[in-house]
């Protein structure tokens, strides 16, 4: 059985498109989150309030918190607090938060 060039295109096309969504599924996610307690925050800078936080950052957060590891962040829509102020307050701290690719 001979493949013309129509039917290769259409194999690679279909493989990259299996290949991204296993990569989505399987921790494609929107990087990675660590948190690190501070005595303080940094001069002019702000931290969000864990309670603002959505029900998957909050989770996300505690996650990150108890474990003190690397935690996936699910979704582009839930880094953004943990990159824009970058500091939570949490349980009478507050925690730096950096996410990563």
């Amino acid at each position: 059985m001979r493949i013309g060039g129509r039917e290769a295109i259409g194999i690679v096309v279909a493989l990259a498109a299996i290949v991204g969504v296993v990569a989505a599924v399987t921790g494609g996610g929107a990087g990675t989150l660590t948190v690190e307690r501070v005595e303080t925050l940094p001069q002019g800078q702000g931290a969000v309030a864990f309670g603002n936080l959505d029900p998957g950052q909050r989770a996300t957060f505690e996650k990150a918190v108890s474990t003190g590891e690397r935690v996936q962040v699910p979704n582009e829509a839930a880094r953004n607090e943990f990159v824009e102020p970058g500091y939570v307050r949490y349980d009478g701290g507050i925690y730096r938060t950096t996410v990563s690719s």
